[in-house]
Order: structure tokens, then sequence, then C-alpha cells
């Protein structure tokens, strides 16, 4: 058999794994749209863009200045993996906070450091986007885009097992995956022409789309 047509029929034998799982109809449909959504964090967000972008700023960069101090550190590395998983849970959970008009600080996105679900978690959410990136890349953006809730869900239940996390953002995004996909789009876009204002729009931008990641969820759960 030729390498391509090998190499497509496990693309599509993994496809139908991950993207054509069993699960029930839903009913999760989001009623506001991505223009509503952003706007929604204006009164959210109100006076706190610095402190919001300064923590999540801080959260995201830290495991790359831990690995930064010796980047051929195998066990190093290993450790800002685990480490990276657990922040981003509890980013997941500071946005959500956030989004509920709770008074949070960057303690809120360290509390989650215990339990080894974060790192099965992001594992297997890498390994399933990874392969459907190698192997085709528009199955590897829509199972990214399938289970891109199981983040925010553990942050949310942090007693849900793996598996029915998997399942209930496959159930989330079912018929909200190109909404999202927008979502993410604009956000990119804006991140890019916020390049050119030598990235001082991003203390604005950061803040706004993170909190608004989080509302796309708490949106799918009404």
């Amino acid at each position: 058999m030729h390498k391509p047509k090998l190499l497509n029929n496990i693309a599509f034998t993994a496809f139908k794994f991950f993207v054509l799982l069993k699960v029930p109809i839903n009913n999760y449909t989001l009623l506001i749209t991505n223009k509503d959504l952003v706007e929604k964090t204006k009164p959210i967000l109100k006076d706190s863009y610095l402190q919001v972008f300064a923590c999540l700023l801080l959260a995201s960069l830290l495991p790359q200045i831990v690995l930064s101090l010796s980047p051929t550190n195998v066990l190093l590395n290993m450790v800002v993996v685990c480490v990276s998983a657990y922040i981003q849970i509890g980013i997941a959970l500071y946005c959500l906070e956030i989004y509920k008009g709770k008074n949070v600080g960057l303690e809120t996105i360290f509390s989650r450091f215990n339990g080894f679900k974060p790192i099965i978690f992001m594992l297997i959410y890498t390994l399933i986007v990874f392969l459907g990136l190698i192997l085709l890349v528009v199955p590897g953006i829509i199972l990214g885009l399938m289970y891109s809730q199981v983040f925010f869900i553990l942050a949310d239940d942090p007693d849900i097992g793996v598996i029915e996390a998997f399942n209930l953002s496959s159930k989330m995004m079912k018929n909200n995956m190109w909404q999202f996909f927008m979502l993410n789009l604009e956000a990119l876009l804006y991140f890019i022409a916020g390049v050119f204002t030598l990235l001082i729009w991003w203390i604005w931008l950061l803040p706004r789309y993170s909190i608004a990641y989080a509302g796309f969820y708490e949106e799918l759960k009404k």
C-alpha cells in the first residue's frame, strides 16, 4: 500500500474515532452573537483591564520564564509541561470567576495545583489535536474546537471524570464549532493588528477575549 493512501486510511480511522463519537443529541445552542459576547465583557472588566491583563500575562509567561533558566534540561522541561497544565486550568477558573462578576486575584490561577487530572486533560487534548493535525489538518482543527471546553469544564467541576468531560465538551460544541472558530479568528486578527500598536492594544485585547471565552462556556450552559 502506498504511503499517502496508508496515511489517509489512518487519518480517516482517527477522524471517525474522535469526531464521530456516539454522543447523545444535545440542546446546547449559543443564543448570543460573538459581537454581543465580547461587548458583554466591557461592564464586567470596567477599570480592571490592567489587573486582569497582568494576572493573565504573568501566569502565561511563568512556565517560559522558568524554562529559560535551563532550556536543555529534560527534567525541567517535564516539570514545566506539568505546571502549564495546572496553570491552564487555573486561568480557566480565573476567567470564569471574572465573568461571573467576582473579585479574584492571581491566587485563583494557582489554586488548582493538586491531583494529576489537569496533566491528564492536557496530555489527552494535546495528543488528540496533534494526531488530527499531523494526519490531516482539518480534523485537527475540528478536534481542537470540539474539545475546546474541557479546561473550562474541569475548572467548573473539579470532580468530573476525564471521559465525561471530553464527551460533554463534544456535546456542547456540536452545533457551535463554527461560531467558536470565528471568535478565535476574530481574536487572532485583532492580536495581529495589536502588534502595530507596539502591543499596547493587547492590554485591552487579552482580558476581553480571555473573559469572552469563559463567557462562551457559561452561555452554552444556559
